[in-house]
């Protein structure tokens, strides 16, 4: 049997979620399919020059091992093109004369895409998306994975075939994303210098607006200042690697300062006393510690392409805040369905859509701390004593999510699809 030759164009040496991305879906195509599959890959150009800085290991030796020991590309003949980069190549490419097949990988944040968002010829001067729109239509060697409807829905406005254009999740890591033994929390919990009677909120998210950060610090300033609530910590950890983190807190409490939304006192106090942050790369395993560590993972993201870390969360037996709307929808939907109940706390939104087409959800942060206020009890008690049915919904609960997100399950998709498309 002839094997596919598919060439990866990616990154998998920086801590980007692209890159996190890409090398579980290359770990598990070669699990899964190397008997079927040859797997070349290519380390391409990053976003940001200064990212060359910045390469880490993050995962697992055994993954480590696997991604090192895969071929590089040195122009041998393929049959298929798998990129995923940002911006999102669409270049046609060739081997000899005959235009090969190729597979973007790509999110929308906002909802919408723009051609700032992809590599496009530059003698086309692609700069509308109607000349964006007739060059995706022209070009039927182009496909498409988004991880999201939300996602997905944002290259729906070019209009290109559905079989172009596939919703293929993002997942998650079942042995590095699970419920440890209470020592563990209890250990991290004493590095950090927490109680166990405070109450830990987390979010691991980049630190941009979008993700809700504003919302997480104002939540927290309302609890800890104005309520009086000083058992309420949050930990946060940034991107140092590859964004200066701290610089976007340090920035969001100066503008706090300057509309009065906060005094400059109880800012320091936040900053001081209330709030942890980790600002370098981490181990999976280190974070899935630190979620076994907290009480509630709060993401009231404003828009995001698929929002890995809530679902890795939710995995861990984490309590986890999300919004009804946005990219994490039908995710969410069918893990609550499915036991997910038990540790999904939804906060209501609803999208709004300005004159641009920028999609975000609309959240009250009344409403994040009135949640968390009504339920804190419940979420902090949750895991306190040996509860036989608790365990077993939480075991039912993964056994969903392994048959529907796990890496294991993505990779077989992206299979499909991608011989789907050679056989086009």
């Amino acid at each position: 049997m002839n094997k596919l030759k598919l060439l990866v164009k990616g990154w998998t040496e920086i801590p980007h979620s692209y890159s996190i991305v890409n090398g579980y879906q290359l770990v598990h195509l070669y699990k899964n399919f190397k008997d079927e599959l040859d797997i070349y890959v290519e380390e391409m150009p990053y976003y940001r020059q200064e990212w060359n800085n910045s390469k880490k290991k993050f995962f697992s030796d055994e993954y480590t091992n696997i991604l090192s020991n895969l071929k590089k590309w040195k122009g041998e003949k393929i049959d298929l093109i798998y990129n995923i980069t940002y911006p999102y190549n669409i270049l046609k490419e060739h081997d000899g004369e005959k235009e090969l097949k190729k597979c973007v990988y790509y999110t929308s944040e906002f909802g919408f895409l723009t051609p700032e968002y992809f590599t496009t010829p530059p003698e086309l001067n692609i700069t509308t998306n109607e000349k964006l729109a007739s060059y995706l239509h022209n070009n039927k060697n182009l496909f498409f994975t988004g991880p999201s409807e939300w996602s997905v829905d944002g290259l729906r406005n070019f209009k290109i075939e559905h079989d172009r254009n596939k919703l293929i999740p993002n997942g998650v890591d079942l042995s590095v994303f699970y419920r440890k033994s209470q020592d563990i929390r209890n250990k991290v919990r004493e590095f950090y210098g927490i109680k166990e009677s405070d109450f830990l909120l987390m979010n691991i998210g980049a630190m941009t607006r979008n993700k809700g950060i504003i919302h997480i610090l104002l939540t927290l300033h309302t609890l800890v200042n104005i309520e009086k609530k000083l058992h309420f910590k949050l930990l946060l950890k940034g991107t140092g690697d590859l964004y200066q983190s701290n610089l976007f807190l340090e920035h969001y409490f100066n503008e706090f300062i300057q509309n009065k939304a906060i005094t400059m006192e109880d800012a320091k106090n936040l900053l001081e006393n209330h709030i942890i942050f980790c600002d370098k790369t981490m181990s999976y395993d280190t974070i899935n510690n630190l979620m076994n560590a907290c009480d509630l993972y709060v993401s009231p993201y404003l828009a995001e392409g698929f929002n890995l870390t809530a679902l890795e969360s939710v995995t861990a037996g984490c309590n986890l805040l999300v919004p009804r709307t946005g990219s994490t929808k039908e995710m969410m939907e069918g893990i609550y369905k499915n036991n997910g109940d038990n540790f999904i706390y939804y906060v209501n939104s609803e999208v709004v859509q300005d004159d641009n087409l920028i999609k975000q959800n609309v959240i009250s942060i009344e409403e994040i701390i009135n949640l968390i206020k009504s339920k804190e009890v419940e979420m902090k008690n949750k895991w306190n004593q040996n509860r036989d049915d608790l365990n077993k919904k939480y075991e039912n609960m993964r056994e969903y999510i392994e048959n529907n997100y796990s890496w294991n399950f993505i990779s077989k998709e992206l299979m499909k699809y991608f011989d789907e498309i050679t056989n086009l």
